[in-house]
C-alpha cells in the first residue's frame, strides 16, 4: 500500500476515534411532558398556589451554587430559564417547618414565589421562585437563607438529559465528505433504484422527490419497508436532523419495487428486474443503484448488455456469501461492483469477493432508515448507494459514461490491501467531497 495512502488512514482513524468518544451521549428528551413550546411545563399538581403557565427556554446554566456565566450558557447545562430571555429559574427544597421562613427570606432578598408541592415521603417541601437581579441578588438571598432556615437548600432549577447515546455515523467522513448530506445535487438529476417498496412518508425521505412504481401482482406479498427504505434514504434522504441524508441530496429517485416475498424472504424475478429496467428507461433515467445479487444468468446478462448500450450505468452490490463468487448483476461486465468495509478499512466479513470486484465504500455497522426510524445494519447493498450517489455527483446519468465514471472513481480511491488492485477491495475506498 503507499505510504500517502496509509498516511490518510491512520489520520482518518485518528478523527474517527475523537469524533466518537465526543459523541457518546447526546440531547435527549427532558423528563416530564414537553409542551409545544419546547419548555418544560409547570407540575400538573401544585400543593400551593400556581402561577399561569410559564414557557422556559431550554438554555445553559452554572452550577447548582451560582447563576450561569455568559459562556456558561453557551457550553453549560441547560437549565429552566423564566421566559425567553429571562433568569434561570431557583428552586428550593427543605424540612415543612422551615418554608415559610426560607419563603420571607428570598421575598426579602427580591424574590417571587412561583410554585410549590409537598414530598412527603423524602420529608421535603420543594418549591420554584423567580429572582431578577443577578448573581448580587443569589448571593444575598443564599446569605439570609442560610441564617433563617439552614436545613434548605438553594439552587439552580437544572434540566437533565437521557443518557442516551447518539447514532455513531462515520461513512461520510470516511469517503471524505463533511457530513452527511454535505454535497447536494442541483435539478434535473434522477436516480433509478430497483428493489424492495419504500417507505416515500418517511421523515428521512419526506424532502425528497421519490416516484415509486410497483411491478408486484395482485397475489404477490409484499416484502418489508426496511430495505428499499434504507437505500433510498442514503441516496438523497434530507433528513432534518442530520444522520440519515442521503449521498445525493436533491437528486429524484425513481423506486421500482420489484420484491415480493418468495418463500419467506425477498426476491425479484428476471421478470420483474427486466420490467422495472424497462420503466426507467422510460422515465430517462440512465443511473440504476441494484442492492441485490444472485446466480449469473445468460438472460438477465443479455438484459444487462441492452441496458448499457442505451448509455445506462449500472452499479450492484457485491452479495454477502463470504467467499469468493461472481454474483449477479455485479459480475457483468457493464456493471461496477461493489464491496463492503467498516470504519477500520476492512472488508465485510460476509462480502463476496473475485476479481470482478472493483470498488469498496463503507457499509458495516452504518446507521440506516428503518420503518422504525433509524437502526445499524450491515451488508454490501448498503455499500453500493454511497457509489452511486457519488457516481450522481460526478454526472453519470447526465452524460458520464461508465467507463468515464469508472476512471474518475479509481483517480480518486484510496488503495486498501494489497499495492494495486486486487479481489477484495478493487481499486480501493472511493473518495467524494464536493
Amino acid at each position: 500500500m503507499p505510504r500517502t495512502a496509509s498516511l490518510l488512514i491512520v489520520l482518518f482513524l485518528s478523527v474517527l476515534q475523537a469524533t466518537a468518544v465526543a459523541a457518546q451521549v447526546g440531547p435527549g428528551n427532558p423528563t416530564g411532558q414537553v409542551s409545544p413550546g419546547g419548555g418544560i411545563p409547570s407540575p400538573s399538581i401544585c400543593n400551593g398556589e400556581c402561577p399561569p403557565p410559564f414557557s422556559p427556554m431550554f438554555s445553559d446554566g452554572g452550577d447548582g451554587g451560582s447563576l450561569p456565566s455568559s459562556e456558561e450558557r453557551r457550553t453549560g447545562p441547560r437549565v429552566v430559564r423564566i421566559g425567553v430571555f429571562g433568569p434561570p429559574e431557583l428552586v428550593i427544597s427543605g424540612p415543612f417547618g422551615e418554608f415559610d421562613a426560607a419563603t420571607a427570606a428570598l421575598q426579602e432578598a427580591g424574590a417571587t414565589l412561583r410554585r410549590y408541592r409537598d414530598l412527603s415521603r423524602l420529608g421535603i417541601r420543594f418549591a420554584a421562585f423567580e429572582l431578577r437581579g443577578g448573581e448580587a441578588a443569589l448571593a444575598r438571598a443564599r446569605t439570609i437563607l442560610e441564617e433563617v432556615a439552614p436545613r434548605t437548600t438553594l439552587g439552580v432549577h437544572h434540566i437533565y438529559d437521557l443518557a442516551q447515546g447518539v447514532p455513531r455515523v462515520y461513512a461520510a467522513r470516511m469517503i471524505g465528505d463533511d457530513a452527511p448530506g454535505a454535497c447536494p445535487l442541483g435539478q434535473h438529476r434522477a436516480i433509478g433504484l430497483i428493489d424492495g417498496p419504500v417507505d416515500a412518508g418517511h421523515p428521512a425521505l419526506l424532502g425528497a422527490r421519490v416516484v415509486s412504481h410497483s411491478f408486484l401482482t395482485e397475489t404477490d406479498r409484499q416484502p418489508g419497508l426496511d430495505h428499499g427504505t434504507a437505500i433510498a434514504a442514503l441516496l438523497v434522504g434530507e433528513d432534518p436532523e442530520g444522520p440519515l441524508r442521503g449521498f445525493a441530496p436533491g437528486a429524484d429517485l425513481y423506486a421500482a419495487s420489484s420484491f415480493s416475498e418468495i418463500r419467506q424472504q425477498p426476491g425479484a424475478d428476471i421478470e420483474r428486474i427486466a420490467a422495472a429496467i424497462e420503466w426507467l428507461l422510460r422515465q430517462d433515467v440512465r443511473l440504476i443503484n441494484m442492492s441485490f445479487a444472485g446466480p449469473e444468468n445468460p438472460v438477465l446478462a443479455d438484459i444487462l448488455t441492452r441496458a448499457a448500450g442505451r448509455g445506462v450505468v449500472m452499479i450492484a452490490a457485491a452479495g454477502n456469501d463470504g467467499r469468493e463468487r461472481a454474483a449477479y448483476p455485479a459480475a457483468h461486465p457493464a456493471v461496477i461492483a461493489v464491496t463492503a468495509v467498516d470504519a477500520s478499512f476492512r472488508r465485510y466479513r460476509a462480502a463476496n469477493f473475485g476479481d470482478h470486484i472493483e470498488f469498496a465504500a463503507p457499509g458495516v455497522d452504518l446507521f440506516v432508515a428503518s420503518e422504525h426510524g433509524g437502526g445499524y445494519a450491515s451488508g454490501t447493498s448498503y455499500a453500493a448507494p454511497i457509489v452511486t450517489g457519488l457516481a450522481a455527483r460526478m454526472g453519470a446519468g447526465g452524460g458520464l459514461s461508465a467507463d468515464a465514471l469508472r476512471a474518475r472513481l479509481r483517480g480518486s480511491a484510496v488503495d486498501l490491501g494489497p499495492d494495486g488492485f486486487d479481489s477484495e477491495f478493487g481499486w480501493g475506498l472511493v473518495r467524494g467531497g464536493c
